[in-house]
């Protein structure tokens, strides 16, 4: 006998575990990875806007070549592959990353966020806005008035984007809303939520002294600006010799100027 209610449960309440763990993300930095193209650095950008978020597009090119490029808040600086491995790009890590991938287009291994310098990583392996931004909000926990929003934005109904009522408030349900199961929406976009890596607890480290200037808290977007971290971009692209390209043009997707 087959039970298809009780085997969604499941699967609910196992990832509800994963993705409902995490508080707002208001007070901790998120590193955000998405496609150079307009529909992913658009959602990027307006991730950018509502929560503290390391903002980084990138390229993917033949042969495996990959460009990187950083939002400082005004301008897309490049990016090179080493100062990304290393973690050499901001002045605030990440506690936290989410990589979206186009279908069928992963971003290679030696470019994913590493346990060192980020605690915890996850793909969301599709750019579709509708399944994107409902994993999104329920990464980011979005308020009743930021899943508004969105929907307004992207010109999804909300029940699209939210199809679990995530923090909306009875009052704000029509009646049939309330009687309507769309327990297979959730379902289906689990299918695009990948975990890359977790946070391990870890012993809390010894208080260490700092001088007056470095106890003061970051200001402003947390990717850094100051060579050589990070480096404005020129037309001329250079690769290395490995084949990875470490700068590319600063110039937004056609379609996006």
């Amino acid at each position: 006998m087959k039970y298809p209610k009780f085997k969604w449960l499941v699967t609910a309440l196992l990832v509800g575990i994963t993705l409902g763990s995490f508080a707002s993300r208001k007070d901790e930095v998120t590193l955000v990875m998405v496609p150079w193209d307009e529909g992913s650095v658009k959602v990027g950008l307006d991730l950018a806007e509502k929560y503290p978020t390391l903002l980084v597009s990138y390229t993917m090119a033949p042969k495996g070549a990959v460009s990187l490029r950083g939002w400082t808040g005004s301008q897309w600086v490049g990016i090179s592959a080493e100062d990304f491995q290393a973690g050499n790009f901001f002045r605030t890590g990440p506690a936290s990353a989410v990589v979206v991938e186009a279908a069928g287009v992963a971003v290679p291994a030696g470019l994913l966020p590493v346990r060192s310098w980020c605690p915890a990583a996850y793909r969301i392996t599709t750019t579709e806005p509708r399944p994107l931004l409902h994993l999104a909000g329920r990464y980011f926990d979005f308020s009743y008035k930021e899943w508004q929003w969105f929907s307004k934005r992207y010109n999804l109904e909300l029940e699209a984007i939210n199809p679990d009522g995530l923090n909306v408030a009875w009052y704000h349900k029509r009646l049939d809303d309330h009687l309507k199961h769309r327990g297979n929406i959730f379902s289906d976009d689990l299918q695009y939520w990948v975990v890359i890596h977790e946070s391990v607890a870890v012993e809390p480290a010894a208080p260490v002294e700092l001088d007056a200037a470095e106890d003061e808290p970051l200001e402003g977007n947390p990717l850094t600006n100051a060579a050589p971290e990070a480096v404005v971009m020129t037309a001329a692209d250079a690769v290395a010799e490995d084949g990875v390209v470490e700068e590319a043009t600063a110039d937004a997707p056609d379609s996006m100027e």
